[in-house]
């Protein structure tokens, strides 16, 4: 009889509360649909931006942005959207505008008064307050200011002998597999660019040309490609970009294999700074360190991080670009060929870089490599600055918008390049019209926030480009299919790279 009192007591309790969380369930539900709902409204429908065309998902959320990053065809796809919508400005986020009109381009990256940076974007590199992330311009300067000499003209012609050492030791690496096998260009590039900007950056080599005897292969090169496309992540994930800032690094290894290969990469990079530190700091090159003894052990780290990134990848893909339009030309390239083989009469080694920039063909293949080779071909996205008003056909935008141009736009616009734009061809550079075109140049960006890796990148290429092609016969192997790149903020070719056929000239 007690049991049969307590169970209807029990169940009337169990029938009030279910209905009651069944409702609180459904209003919760209710209110999240609504508020969806209304943030789609207000983005598509009410928005500042409205007035700007885009798909609809791109303006009601960030998330079909990052999608199409990570994809590593984000530019094939804004260029669609700007030719389905007829526009120069097409909305890509709910607060972001990707823009063609190549006249705006030195009103964004401005020398007196450019764009601030999007913080998101280069917070997603996690190297702060380096030449490349830092936001605020004074700041910028003062870092900037140390490093110039570095990268200038004369310090370029000073770390002549690095490049030639590296080149050298590919080309011993190159000669003893050439008779049995392909190589892979763009990896054997890779293993050179980073030689030479490690060692420049950290005053140490990590031996990486020797590392694997059998091919062109490194576990360097293998963090780079992981570590390259969870920049993406950071960018569009404040959460993720948090845990790594907060949590130690062993813990973020562990949670994250692709964060694993970034941080090793800041490991190495600490490992030699403190190499550096004692072992007296002399070289016969100049060393970034040298530059950066003011300031702290973590931000000199940083610094060198940033132009390794910057500096050796970006050059390898553009050298790759190069060899793979120079060996698909037989008329570009007997001509280079000839050009080379007339400034230097003798293999073996190489004449002065002065004298090769002043070898004309040359010159112009290194230049055409760097416009159609797009080292970093997305956008650099900027913020609309209050004050002058910003004007994208007659439409004004606000302030507060994130725009952008990219170097995909500007170097595919047949309005600066003419109707050949896409087409790889040297001679644009020889002859009087060819000074005209330097302003339409944005692989390095403009005004004051231009690479500093904007006279390493063209001495490396000159010099790897004079040597290889006076020492050996280059061609690419039968059947050979154009290689598939993808945009990874760098331009990275996809495996199997470019595979070539190299034979000793005699």
């Amino acid at each position: 009889m007690a049991g049969q009192a307590i169970l209807p007591s029990s169940w009337g309790v169990s029938d009030v509360g279910f209905p009651g969380m069944v409702t609180g369930l459904a209003l919760v539900i209710f209110v999240a649909l609504v508020a969806k709902l209304a943030l789609r409204t207000y983005r598509t429908r009410l928005h500042p931006l409205s007035s700007f065309k885009g798909l609809p998902e791109a303006c009601v959320s960030e998330h079909w942005l990052y999608k199409i990053i990570k994809s590593g065809r984000a530019e094939q796809t804004f260029e669609a959207l700007h030719e389905k919508y007829n526009t120069k400005a097409v909305r890509i986020g709910p607060n972001e505008l990707h823009i063609t009109d190549i006249e705006l381009y030195k009103v964004i990256y401005n020398q007196s008064k450019p764009f601030l940076k999007h913080a998101p974007f280069y917070d997603g590199f996690s190297t702060p307050h380096t030449v490349f992330a830092e936001l605020d311009p004074r700041l910028h300067k003062e870092r900037r200011r140390m490093l110039n000499p570095l990268f200038s003209k004369v310090g370029v012609y000073k770390l002549e002998p690095l490049i030639c050492e590296k080149i050298y030791m590919l080309s011993a690496k190159i000669t003893r597999l050439c008779a049995t096998k392909e190589i892979d260009v763009y990896n054997a590039v890779r293993l050179l660019t980073t030689e030479i900007i490690t060692e420049f950056a950290f005053a140490k080599s990590p031996n990486l040309i020797e590392e694997r005897s059998d091919g062109m292969d490194s576990w360097f090169l293998d963090a780079f490609d992981v570590g390259s496309q969870s920049i993406v992540d950071l960018q569009y994930n404040s959460v993720l970009r948090n845990i790594v800032s907060i949590l130690p690094a062993s813990v973020v290894k562990f949670l994250n294999p692709q964060l694993r290969s970034i941080l090793d990469l800041q490991e190495f990079a600490g490992s030699c700074m403190r190499y550096w530190q004692t072992s007296s700091g002399t070289s016969s090159y100049p060393v970034i360190f040298d530059s950066l003894k003011s300031i702290s052990d973590n931000a000199k780290v940083s610094e060198a991080m940033d132009i390794l990134i910057a500096g050796a990848d970006t050059t390898a893909s553009t050298l790759t670009t190069g060899f793979l339009h120079i060996l698909s030309n037989d008329r570009i390239k007997s001509r280079l060929v000839q050009a080379i083989d007339e400034a230097m009469p003798d293999t073996g080694s190489l004449i002065s870089l002065q004298a090769l920039e002043e070898v004309e063909y040359l010159s112009a293949c290194v230049k055409e490599s760097i416009r159609v080779g797009m080292a970093v071909p997305g956008r650099l996205p900027r913020v609309v600055p209050n004050g002058d008003p910003f004007v994208v056909e007659g439409k004004v935008v606000p302030p507060g918008t994130i725009v952008g141009i990219s170097t995909y736009t500007m170097h595919n616009s047949e309005d600066a390049w003419g109707p050949d734009a896409r087409e790889f061809n040297p001679d644009r550079w020889i002859g009087p019209g060819s000074k005209g075109l330097e302003q339409w140049m944005c692989t390095f960006s403009k005004g004051a926030r231009m690479c500093l890796g904007q006279n390493v990148a063209p001495a490396e290429i000159t010099l790897a480009f004079a040597y290889l092609f006076r020492n050996y016969e280059l061609s690419l192997p039968k059947g050979h299919v154009k290689p598939d790149a993808l945009d990874h903020f760098t331009l990275a070719y996809q495996k199997p790279g470019l595979p070539v056929m190299f034979k000793p000239r005699q």
